[in-house]
């Protein structure tokens, strides 16, 4: 019996839920060769869509398609190292005269890839010190891709790393390949909206209104928790209607973490059993307590003060005002300064996260599990 809520790899096409209306934006989007920055939380569904987009068959059929996350990159060597394995690893499949046409395009490489002894395929064994000229070979990437006998969509995501690497001007770089090509669309993704918004708002920035932006919003309730009624339902299982809105509610809508909790619920719950709001309190317990170590060591991390600002935003849940005298008072920390310098370090850790609102910044804690177990054991 599959279970239909996915939470790793591709969602297949029938249990893929909603998005509909940013699908079809996006597909307008790209359509009219616009370049788009993706910004969500994390864990809302970003990398999903975009793959399911890249699916459409006006996309799938008319395009090659790229998708890279340089969440792991440190530095300009490392992107151009993730940019270029993922090209490789895409032209495979389709054949030696498109993986020989790489090769030819990417001199400063040429001599570090190996040969299958079998199959006589050059095999992707690049290694990070093998870039001895990384600007060189960015250069030549996007030559290939404006090159190619088919035009080309490469999403980046988390693209604020950009903003972190040590060499100079890298996002004035980049900016300067891109804006002269015509065969390749850019969509940049990310979770880390203050710099995301700072990179493409920013009138001194190099990527200052160069993409059409879209934020990426919890999925109705109404239209998700009808979507996991019909899945279990198809998959031969039953889940109460009060049940399927307290998952929803639990997480406020946030999509992995919902898919979370209904994905073990229907893993680990007697086939022949109605999945009851009591089953799920029950699943995401275990969920906590299986994932306490790993959270534990994120605290262990934290100076003092960052620890007990991440506190006192997890027990607001969303926490308006948080550098407010008010806000110290009441969780009784240090001072205004103080919370305003661990919110820093939090946002670049990506262990918080904020919406605008009304020209505040409302803040919370990235990962929605962090947060409960947070509650419950502080």
């Amino acid at each position: 019996m599959e279970n239909p809520f996915y939470i790793t790899g591709i969602i297949p096409e029938p249990y893929f839920c909603d998005r509909e209306k940013e699908t079809k934006w996006f597909l307008r989007t790209l359509e009219n060769k616009a370049h788009i920055l993706l910004t969500s939380p994390r864990r809302m569904g970003k990398t999903q869509l975009i793959r399911h987009v890249f699916e459409q068959p006006s996309i799938k059929n008319n395009f090659y398609t790229f998708y890279t996350d340089i969440y792991p990159t440190t530095s300009l060597h490392e992107l151009v190292l993730f940019l270029s394995k993922e090209i490789y690893s895409v032209l495979v499949p389709k054949g030696k005269t498109m993986i020989d046409q790489f090769l030819a395009a990417i001199h400063s490489l040429a001599g570090s890839f190996g040969y299958d002894p079998i199959t006589g395929l050059p095999t992707f064994d690049v290694k990070l010190g093998d870039i001895h000229t990384p600007e060189l070979t960015l250069e030549e990437i996007f030559r290939y891709l404006e090159q190619a006998d088919k035009p080309c969509i490469f999403a980046i995501d988390e693209f604020q790393q950009i903003a972190l690497y040590p060499e100079k001007n890298v996002e004035a770089t980049l900016r300067m390949h891109i804006q002269k090509m015509n065969n390749c669309l850019f969509i940049y993704a990310g979770s880390n909206r203050h710099i995301l918004e700072n990179m493409f708002n920013s009138a001194a920035k190099p990527f200052y209104n160069s993409a059409e932006q879209i934020y990426l919003d919890c999925i109705s309730k109404d239209v998700y928790t009808s979507f996991a009624q019909e899945q279990v339902l198809k998959a031969g299982r039953r889940i109460s209607p009060d049940a399927a809105s307290h998952a929803y509610d639990l997480f406020e809508g946030h999509t992995y973490y919902v898919h979370n909790v209904l994905h073990n619920a229907f893993a680990y719950l007697n086939p022949d059993k109605v999945i009851k709001v009591s089953d799920i309190d029950d699943t995401l317990s275990d969920i906590l307590e299986e994932k306490g170590r790993s959270f534990a060591s994120v605290m262990n991390q934290l100076n003092y003060q960052q620890k007990e600002t991440l506190i006192a935003i997890a027990k607001e849940g969303k926490a308006s005002g948080a550098t407010s005298v008010a806000f110290v008072k009441k969780h009784a920390l240090k001072s205004p300064s103080s919370v305003q310098h661990a919110i820093s370090i939090l946002l670049e850790k990506q262990l918080l996260t904020y919406q605008n609102e009304e020209r505040k910044k409302i803040y919370s804690v990235s990962d929605r599990f962090l947060e409960m177990w947070i509650c419950k054991m502080y």
